[in-house]
C-alpha cells in the first residue's frame, strides 16, 4: 500500500513538472494601468430616403378597370384591362371573382416576384365592383 502511495505521489509531481510558473514582478516595480479609453468612432446613422415630396405621389397609386379572370396557377387572380393584364395581390376575394367587372386602386410592381407567372403584379388597396 505504501508503494502505491509513492507511485501516485511521483505521478502527481511529474504532471506538475511541465508547468511554468507565472513571471514574478520585481518588488520595486509597481504595475501600471492604462486609464485612457480608446476612441472608437460611432457608426454612421443612415438617413431616411425621401420617396416623394408630394403626399399624393408618395405611394404612386393608380386605378385600373377591367374583367377579372383566374390564372393558370391556383389562387392567382388577374385583371384584364384590354391592354394590360395585372396580377391582383390583396384584392377583396368577395368582389374580385372570375367574370366580374371591377375597378382596383393600388400600385403596380413590375419587378415583383410571384408564383403566378402571369401578369404584372399589382398591390391592391381598394377593390370595387363596376356596374
Amino acid at each position: 500500500m505504501r508503494g502505491l502511495a509513492a507511485v501516485l505521489l511521483c505521478l502527481t509531481l511529474a504532471g506538475c513538472a511541465g508547468q511554468v510558473p507565472p513571471p514574478q514582478l520585481p518588488a520595486s516595480s509597481t504595475p501600471t494601468t492604462d486609464t485612457s479609453t480608446p476612441s472608437i468612432p460611432a457608426p454612421p446613422t443612415p438617413s431616411p430616403t425621401l420617396l416623394s415630396t408630394s403626399p399624393s405621389r408618395a405611394l404612386d397609386l393608380m386605378t385600373v378597370r377591367g374583367t377579372v379572370s383566374t390564372g393558370v396557377e391556383p389562387g392567382c387572380v388577374l385583371l384584364d384591362t384590354g391592354s394590360t393584364q395585372y396580377l391582383l395581390l390583396g384584392a377583396d376575394p368577395a368582389i374580385a371573382v372570375a367574370g366580374a367587372q371591377v375597378e382596383v386602386t393600388g400600385k403596380p410592381d413590375p419587378g415583383g416576384m410571384t408564383t403566378c407567372q402571369q401578369g404584372t403584379p399589382f398591390a391592391v388597396v381598394k377593390t370595387q365592383r363596376v356596374s
